[in-house]
C-alpha cells in the first residue's frame, strides 16, 4: 500500500509505483533525477531483485537498495518518512518474484531461444561474462560506450536481463527501442557483447533467448 500511496509525497501527487508501476517495475520513460546532476535522463530500473543487485542506480550512486530507498523518499518524493515505512518499501521489494516470459512455449524455451542461449554462452560473445546466471549480472559497471554529454561518469551498473522481456527500452538512457537494437545498431564497437560478427539469423536468436529470461 505504502508503495502505491501518493500521500507519501510532499503534495501528494505521486508514489513510487508512478515510475515503477504498481508491480515495481517500470514506466518505460526517462526521468532526470537531481542525484547525478541535471541534463542527464535515466531509463526506469525495474526493482525486480534490486536487494539482490547491488549496487543501486544507472550510476551506483547507491551501495544498496536499502540506501536507495531511503534516498527516493527524501529526494524524488520529497518527503520525511519514519523508517518503519522504509523497512515495510523494502520487504515488498524483497518479495518481488519474476513472471515467466511470454516467450516461451509452453514453459520452455523455442528452438531459437535454445540457438541463442548458445550463444549468450559462447565465450566469443562474451554476453555470459557480464551477466552470468542465477542473477544475469556480474554486480559490475562498465563503459558500454552509451555516455551522454551531460553524464558525469562512463561506466554504467550492469542490469540483471531476468524479465527483459517487459523492461523496454534499453540502456541506462532509453536509447534501445528493442533488444535488437542493444546488438546492432547500439553496439557498434562491441562494447556490450562482441556481436558485429552474428549473422541477422544468430542476432534474432540471441535476441530470442534473452526475451525468454
Amino acid at each position: 500500500m505504502l508503495f502505491s500511496d501518493g500521500r507519501l509525497c510532499f503534495q501528494e501527487w505521486q508514489s513510487c509505483a508512478s515510475c515503477h508501476s504498481a508491480d515495481g517495475r517500470v514506466d518505460g520513460l526517462n526521468w532526470d533525477l537531481l542525484n547525478d546532476g541535471i541534463g542527464n535522463p535515466k531509463n526506469t530500473h525495474s526493482l525486480l531483485l534490486s536487494h539482490r543487485t547491488p549496487p543501486a542506480m544507472s550510476q551506483g550512486v547507491r551501495e544498496t537498495a536499502e540506501p536507495a530507498v531511503r534516498a527516493g523518499l527524501r529526494h524524488i518524493l520529497f518527503s520525511a518518512q519514519p523508517e518503519d515505512v522504509a523497512v515495510a518499501l523494502d520487504d515488498y521489494l524483497r518479495s518481488l518474484q519474476p513472471i515467466a516470459s511470454p516467450h516461451l512455449q509452453h514453459g520452455q524455451l523455442s528452438a531459437a531461444a535454445r540457438r541463442g542461449k548458445r550463444l549468450f554462452h559462447d565465450v566469443r560473445t562474451g554476453c555470459a561474462s557480464c551477466h552470468p546466471p542465477p542473477l544475469f549480472t556480474s554486480l559490475k559497471s562498465y563503459d558500454v560506450g552509451t555516455r551522454a554529454a551531460f553524464d558525469d561518469v562512463s561506466e554504467f551498473d550492469t542490469p540483471s536481463l531476468i524479465e527483459l522481456w517487459r523492461t523496454a527500452p534499453y540502456l541506462h538512457d532509453g536509447s534501445a527501442a528493442t533488444v535488437t537494437d542493444v546488438l546492432t545498431t547500439r553496439n557498434p564497437h562491441n562494447r556490450h557483447g562482441y556481436t558485429a560478427q552474428l549473422t541477422p539469423a544468430q542476432i534474432a536468436d540471441l535476441a530470442a533467448y534473452l526475451l525468454s529470461l
